[in-house]
């Protein structure tokens, strides 16, 4: 049996060698990493391969390839890094038809710019002007002619800028317009809905092809009173009763009034 000195020193060579064999390996790592860190240095710096050469834009309608390239600041031959996609984002969706936009790196030379364009939807009639406006209600512009677009009259000022969210005095939430409009150009179509108009007092009045108008509010159940208005004017039809020129109102009070003329 070997003694406790011997057996000591021939641990401590074991625990040499592989401090030995870490420091080797620990070393050829590090420089392995730096020529690497080398090569992608001199490759990207010192080469043309990574210079921008061409960008591609999808899904842009409304403005030019030409017109997106030239606004958002991309130039070809660049380092593709060093192009601030979060940047180029912001300076593009800047643009009012533009609502969103992906930019993807296409390695090693290229960009990809994804465009979500927003689409023209309602306009809204109000000072003998018509203010065209997508279904977030964001305003895209204004025409002095009445567009193939489904029309909302205002009889509440409109207050609005060009990009932004359009405003009606006295209207708690403009989704509860669309949401109106919606159901009734969903569920009744054109034949049935005549015209719908943005009323005083967070209300809203839409008339029917009987000649019936209906006021809803705003701060209540659309659909329901929708409904209810619908049901009321088929059970006066059905009873051979007027409805040429009345006026269903869920703005007096808990249940709605008819009102003649």
């Amino acid at each position: 049996m070997e003694d406790a000195p011997l057996m000591a020193k021939k641990q401590r060579k074991k625990k040499k060698k592989r401090n030995k064999r870490l420091l080797i390996s620990t070393a050829a790592f590090i420089t392995a990493a730096v020529v690497v860190v080398f090569c992608i240095y001199y490759v990207y710096y010192k080469t043309p391969y990574f210079n921008l050469v061409s960008v591609d834009i999808d899904g842009n309608l409304t403005y030019s390839d030409e017109y997106i390239i030239e606004k958002s600041g991309i130039e070809t031959g660049k380092k593709i890094f060093d192009l601030d996609r979060s940047k180029i984002k912001e300076i593009i969706e800047n643009e009012v038809y533009v609502e969103r936009v992906r930019v993807v790196y296409e390695l090693p030379n290229k960009i990809y710019l994804d465009v979500t364009e927003r689409v023209d939807k309602y306009q809204v009639f109000s000072n003998n002007e018509y203010i065209i406006i997508d279904k977030n209600g964001i305003v895209l512009r204004t025409s002095n002619e009445k567009l193939e677009l489904l029309t909302i009259e205002s009889y509440a000022d409109v207050l609005y800028n060009i990009g932004d969210g359009i405003q009606f005095a006295g209207v708690e939430s403009i989704e509860k317009v669309f949401e109106a409009v919606e159901y009734l150009n969903n569920e009744y179509g054109s034949d049935v809905i005549k015209s719908f108009k943005i009323d005083l007092n967070n209300s809203f009045v839409f008339e029917t092809q009987y000649g019936t108008s209906v006021r809803l509010d705003l701060s209540e159940d659309i659909n329901y009173q929708i409904v209810f208005a619908m049901k009321i004017i088929n059970e006066r039809l059905n009873n051979n009763l007027t409805v040429a020129s009345g006026l269903i109102d869920f703005t007096k009070g808990d249940s709605p009034v008819y009102i003649e003329d």
